[in-house]
């Protein structure tokens, strides 16, 4: 879809400027120049025609000898202006989404797994915090101690506040109220994962390692384990959709999503919905602890962003929240960076 798309495109353009059409706007020269790039970059034939290319696969593989291969015919144009498909040829375009990405053998969690082997003495954990308060040099946190089952209270001179703000807006506190209603105010995303336990049909049968199958409706895609290749199993996202969808499919009983995301995959892998077993689905919303998988600005950061990236006296906030690379540890990871520096520029200078 990609290399049909950019050969269409390219041939039109190509064909318009040959007709006079960007006469007032490039120079005899720079048109030349252009639809020489242009039947490079779509693949175009000497005529400037689009008739497929090799850069869009093959119906039989190249081999040894005589055989050359048979490529692929291209897409029809028309289909591919489906809007549906837009997203998908695209996606490796957006910025957080460009390869390469790497990532933690055993998973992400073992991030703060690592800090918890390194701090694990400073590190309290069942810990619920139930109230954030100014003292006129400090601040206290009152959480709720889930091994002694009962409330216990810290001071410290700065606090440093990570948790997602829609469970923020329901813990006690005495935050200014320009700041309490910017975090009160602040809508979080939905979103829902589903993964199942298969054999690795993916592979074996369509040399597919990794990377995603696009799907029109709720579930919006399948995701292929990009680790372990060739072992006997394998984790498949059958479903990682947002807003709107998953708010819907997340409301569902966990029996009808399985089936429907099972229903999706049998019908981008005829017969392997079978396969797939011992199912799990995280609706985001519903995580009593998140409330959500990321903050959902209107339109970009806005004056609430702004406000909340400032302390409310010796309590700052941090997390994706506050970075423009929301929904990625490493936003979260350089909000914080940003806070502790600051909190150290403000102790230098009270101490100068």
């Amino acid at each position: 879809m990609i290399n049909d798309t950019r050969g269409h495109v390219s041939e039109l353009l190509a064909k318009a400027i040959k007709r006079g059409a960007l006469d007032h706007e490039m120079t005899a020269a720079d048109k030349e120049r252009l639809v020489e790039f242009l039947r490079i970059y779509g693949d175009l034939s000497p005529d400037l025609f689009y008739k497929g290319s090799t850069r869009s696969g093959f119906r039989i593989f190249p081999g040894a000898g005589p055989e050359s291969g048979v490529s692929r015919d291209p897409i029809d144009m028309r289909l591919l202006l489906d809007e549906n498909l837009w997203t998908g040829v695209l996606f490796e375009d957006t910025f957080v989404m460009q390869a390469t990405m790497l990532q933690p053998v055993g998973g992400m969690d073992r991030i703060p797994a690592a800090f918890y082997k390194r701090m694990h003495s400073r590190i309290r954990l069942g810990a619920q915090v139930t109230e954030i308060r100014k003292l006129p040099d400090g601040v206290r946190v009152v959480y709720y101690d889930r091994t002694a089952g009962g409330p216990i209270s810290i001071t410290a001179a700065y606090a440093i506040v990570t948790i997602p703000l829609p469970v923020l807006a329901g813990i006690q506190s005495d935050f200014s109220p320009p700041f309490k209603h910017a975090i009160a105010s602040t809508a979080y995303d939905n979103a829902v994962k589903l993964a199942w336990q298969s054999p690795r049909f993916w592979e074996t049968e369509d040399q597919i390692y990794g990377g995603i199958s696009f799907v029109k409706g709720e579930t919006t895609l399948v995701w292929y384990p990009s680790d372990r290749f060739q072992n006997p199993n394998g984790i498949l996202l059958g479903c990682y959709n947002t807003g709107d969808d998953a708010k819907l499919f997340g409301a569902l009983p966990p029996a009808d999503q399985f089936s429907r995301s099972r229903s999706i995959v049998n019908e981008l892998h005829p017969g392997h919905g079978a396969d797939l077993l011992h199912p799990v689905t995280v609706a985001w919303q519903k995580v009593p602890f998140n409330l959500g998988p990321w903050v959902h600005w209107p339109e970009g950061p806005s004056a609430e962003y702004n406000l909340l990236n400032q302390p409310d006296d010796r309590i700052y906030l941090a997390g994706e929240h506050l970075s423009h690379v929301n929904g990625w540890q490493e936003g979260a990871v350089l909000s914080a960076h940003r806070v502790v520096s600051e909190i150290s520029q403000r102790v230098r200078s009270a101490q100068a």
